[in-house]
């Protein structure tokens, strides 16, 4: 009975917090919204600069996590341009240091993971042989005819396409098959793109695997019964001891090498070749020498809870030991006998060598799957620990489907966005992945950068951060804490080159941003709870094989995956991968369901859209069928043909059954009729231009994340698709809730509210309570200036960086533009000072202080009592339970960014022996002329003739009241 009761109690509790509307799970939920949990807190990634690791800068560096709010991290060591430090990779003092952090990670309950290798780009190092490592496809070529009559010397092969420049070379070499067939006439003509569809080219994306619709010239066409296997008169010595009985014909002795990419940047000690993704016990080599010590390194403790696979940066492969026989059992017939289509000759005809192609890459695939990625969340499962997956980049492998088998997948988003735009694409994939698998978080590497230029902070971040909650975002990874090993003295010390944003206790904002955390932890408890609301799935079909989502740029030439999904304005859609094809149902209403891994979720779609699907597997099509006859609304390209060489005539001949049934019939429509359908769905979410939304329900209640990504105040109406319940909203700034003041119930039956939205704002709109009312107005609310504050400030600096004096403000000015050399040049925060009188019996509870322009955030202390923290427009407190009648003293402490400090270092020469000064724990050397310290990077140094950055509290400074308009 007590374990009956124990359960009941939790069942309680979560459905409490799953937002019943009952008066208890209001109170439960707003609650957890204004102090949110720790499930619900960013994490970072904490990178260790190539050895240079200290145990006392680890305790700092966890401690800094925890104060302001940061619930936990995942560790790279890498070495981004550092001398290398005391420590080694992958040696006992290396992982002493781990088990320490993991150990100081347990005792402040931070959550910890590790990327699993070191550098960033995969899986490598020095313990990955040759043997071992990523494999392709070579060949040479040779010309005999029957007049040869003395053996020939074949060549081993070499490359062809282009190739990373990180990489090295080897004598490691095995031969696949040796094929010879008449030399056609046209010797010189070639398949589109064959070397991209064969996956030779390092860079190579889907986009370039379309089929080739070109009808061969008749005299460059190799019949494949014309050709023959000749491996077997091929010596050891790589002679070739075999003559035609006539005609011209070509030798192809195929073989594979290593393509010799290495895992980066790599600290000291860890770099070597990438393992082979296509080999499972190669994997497993990898994870035993490597990724297991990581594991023992947290026994003891609670904090390991996560293991990532970063984004995938090196490459294609398309062999391995055993492949031929893998391609066999998987497509149903034998490779080796076609492998004369892989350089890009015409075997039978185009369709049939493109099929070929398609073949190959679908192994490939495949393999990868099962033995690189879901080798790693079958390991993780085992052991209880989360798997993260950042699911796209340049490889062998289809992205939504890797999505799928993630615990945490993960994205990114840069601050330059327009420059990484294809990152807001991997954004739509990986959230779409997670609804299609029912995994509540969506993570992402937030905030990249390739200036890391310090003028990063929390109010300028704000906008695209938002951006990418509306994207589906829900727990971020910031980019990035650099590990600080040095003395306190060295400042702003460790930095990882250009990249990222310096979230790290060393830079001036970072352990004042308790309250950005604070927002971001209010917007991610609400969008991990509940369900992602959509109403389109997008689906990618078999045409290319696979989708992979990647960006390079190789000697000035860009490789990327075009974006190819319109928004639609009011609605929102998932995308994802035929992985989710057969995950998918049709419920008595005619909507689309999804059902995980035996486990139904509560994500629906009232349409679906197929793309990419100019060719499609039959057993793709007859379950897009089993849909349509449910009832789903489908609309998809007429399949031309099956993709596969594999059986094709018997799967085209079941295709074109399939095609006739339903595409000829109308049940499934073709994507012109998409838009159509669009237009009568009843819209979601409806708001002005440059406002971004999403929509969660958690439970029976209704959230949406609204953005106002304008610079600038507005009055926003939107419209939602509910009806009967009160609208709410809720500020996560400051996790205040209340009922809106305007709005109205529409005839269609939707949801009209009207509110205000300051600059770069955001707000959540709740529906929770049922109402009867059909609406509500009230006047507007506008601020009623009562005084100004902006003459006779008093201003304390940090003696070390600045004035030892307070010094006295006649007038709020810029600190860049002091002629006191003093304020001019200083970083760091500094305390405004000033009283002021409030006439007596005047009424304070609606009284607030308006900071006006702030440069870059601000602490307001009004009679003593902490008022919080301003990070972000508007930079407006309410004051009225701490002011009073009378005389009121005020403290305002302004945060600025280190620019211009290190504008005024910049005029002395950086000294490179400091390094060997502070290595050790050594504070900065009293002989430094710069104040600053960091490692000369490019980009990231600021120049003397740099122009200086706004800093200090601006203002104007206004007291204002709160009044109705016309009052």
């Amino acid at each position: 009975m007590r374990m009956i009761r124990k359960w009941l109690v939790l069942a309680g509790v979560v459905v409490m917090l799953l937002g019943s509307s009952t008066g208890a799970a209001e109170s439960s939920i707003e609650q957890s919204f204004k102090s949110p949990p720790e499930s619900a807190r960013p994490y970072t990634w904490w990178h260790w600069q190539n050895g240079n690791i200290s145990k006392e800068g680890i305790t700092k560096d966890l401690e800094a996590m925890k104060a302001v709010g940061i619930a936990g991290f995942q560790l790279f060591d890498v070495n981004w341009q550092t001398p290398a430090g005391p420590v080694v990779h992958n040696t006992p003092e290396f992982h002493d240091m781990v088990a320490f952090a993991f150990s100081e990670s347990d005792r402040l309950g931070l959550k910890a993971g590790f990327n699993n290798s070191s550098g960033w780009t995969s899986s490598g190092g020095p313990w990955i042989t040759p043997e071992t490592s990523m494999k392709m496809v070579v060949w040479s070529e040779t010309q005999r005819s029957a007049s040869d009559s003395v053996p020939v010397a074949l060549a081993k092969g070499n490359f062809r396409g282009l190739r990373p420049k990180k990489r090295i070379e080897t004598d490691f070499y095995r031969d696949i098959v040796v094929l010879a067939f008449p030399t056609p006439k046209d010797a010189d003509y070639r398949l589109d793109d064959w070397l991209m569809k064969g996956l030779n080219n390092h860079f190579g994306k889907s986009d370039s695997w379309l089929p080739d619709l070109r009808q061969a010239p008749a005299d460059a066409v190799i019949a494949a019964d014309s050709v023959i296997d000749v491996s077997e008169r091929m010596k050891a010595d790589g002679t070739l001891d075999w003559t035609p009985n006539n005609g011209e014909w070509t030798v192809l002795r195929f073989g594979y090498r290593p393509t010799g990419v290495l895992n980066r940047p790599a600290m000291n000690g860890g770099e070597g070749l990438e393992v082979d993704k296509l080999d499972r016990a190669a994997v497993e080599l990898h994870w035993n020498t490597f990724v297991d010590k990581m594991i023992q390194d947290a026994e003891g403790t609670s904090a390991l809870t996560e293991i990532l696979i970063d984004s995938y940066e090196v490459g294609m492969q398309n062999w391995t030991e055993g492949f031929a026989k893998a391609f066999r059992k998987r497509r149903g017939y034998d490779l080796l006998p076609m492998m004369t289509a892989l350089t890009g000759r015409i075997v039978n005809d185009t369709e049939t060598t493109d099929r070929i192609f398609w073949d190959l890459r679908v192994t490939c695939a495949e393999l990868m799957h099962e033995n690189y990625f879901g080798y790693f969340a079958e390991k993780c499962r085992e052991l209880g620990i989360l798997y993260a997956v950042e699911p796209y980049g340049s490889g062998t492998f289809d992205a939504a489907e890797m999505t799928l088998m993630g615990d945490v997948s993960m994205t990114e988003f840069w601050q330059h966005e327009n420059e990484r735009n294809l990152w807001l694409w991997t954004t739509q994939i990986v959230s779409s992945g997670a609804h299609l698998s029912g995994n509540s978080i969506v993570g992402a590497e937030s905030f990249t950068d390739m200036s890391g230029d310090w003028k990063a902070y929390p109010g300028g971040l704000k906008q695209l951060g938002d951006q990418a909650f509306a994207g589906g975002v829900n727990r971020y990874y910031f980019h990035s804490f650099a590990h600080q090993p040095f003395h306190d003295s060295v400042q702003p010390g460790m930095i990882f080159g250009q990249f990222g944003g310096n979230f790290h206790r060393n830079n001036t904002w970072f352990l004042k941003s308790r309250g950005w955390m604070d927002y971001i932890a209010r917007c991610q408890f609400l969008m991990q709870s509940g369900t992602y609301e959509a109403d389109v799935l997008v689906l990618y079909g078999d045409e290319r094989g696979f989708n992979s989502f990647l960006r390079h740029r190789y000697n000035e030439h860009t490789y990327e995956e075009p974006v190819d999904m319109n928004e639609i304005p009011g609605l929102s859609f998932d995308l994802g991968g035929m992985a989710s094809l057969n995950d998918l149902s049709v419920d008595d209403q005619g909507v689309i369901r999804v059902t995980h891994k035996g486990k139904r979720l509560e994500t629906g779609y009232q349409l679906l859209l197929l793309k990419r699907a100019d060719l499609m597997l039959p057993e793709r099509v007859a379950k897009l069928g089993k849909l349509a006859d449910q009832g789903a609304k489908i609309f998809a390209p007429r399949p031309l043909r099956s993709p596969s060489y594999g059986n094709h005539e018997k799967r085209d001949k079941k295709l074109n059954a399939l095609v006739k049934k339903y595409w000829d019939t109308g049940l499934i429509q073709s994507p012109e009729a998409f838009d159509a359908a669009v237009a009568k769905l009843t819209k979601d979410c409806e708001v002005p231009e440059s406002v971004l939304f999403n929509h969660h329900r958690i439970g029976e209640d209704e959230f949406y994340f609204l953005s106002n990504q304008k610079k600038e105040a507005r009055e926003v109406t939107a419209t939602f698709r509910v009806s009967g319940k009160q609208p709410e909203l809720w500020n996560p700034l400051t996790g205040e809730t209340r009922d809106a003041r305007n709005w109205k119930a529409l005839a269609d039956g939707r949801t009209e509210v009207r509110f205000e939205m300051p600059a770069i704002g955001s707000l959540f709109v709740a529906f929770r309570e049922p109402t009867a009312s059909k609406g509500n107005t009230a006047p507007k609310i506008i601020d009623k200036e009562l005084m100004a504050l902006n003459d006779d400030w008093s201003v304390s600096f940090d003696p070390k960086w600045g004035p030892k004096a307070p010094v006295t403000f006649d007038k709020l000015t810029a600190w860049n533009e002091s002629a006191d050399e003093a304020i001019k040049h200083f970083s760091g925060s500094a305390v405004y000072h000033k009283t002021f009188t409030l006439p007596e019996g005047k009424d304070a509870s609606s009284l607030k202080l308006d900071l006006g322009q702030v440069d870059v955030m601000a602490r307001v202390t009004l009679n003593g009592k902490d008022l919080g923290l301003l990070w972000c427009p508007p930079f407006q407190v309410n004051i009225g339970d701490a002011v009073k009648s009378g005389k009121n003293s005020l403290e305002i402490e302004v945060t600025n960014l280190w620019i211009n400090r290190m504008i005024a270092d910049a005029a002395f020469p950086y000294d490179e022996k400091i390094y060997s000064q502070i290595r050790d724990g050594q504070p900065l050397p009293a002989s430094s002329k710069r104040k600053t310290f960091m490692f000369e990077h490019k980009n990231v140094h600021p120049k003397k003739t740099d122009a200086l950055r706004p800093s200090g509290l601006v203002g104007p400074v206004r007291l204002y009241e709160e009044v109705e308009k016309g009052s």
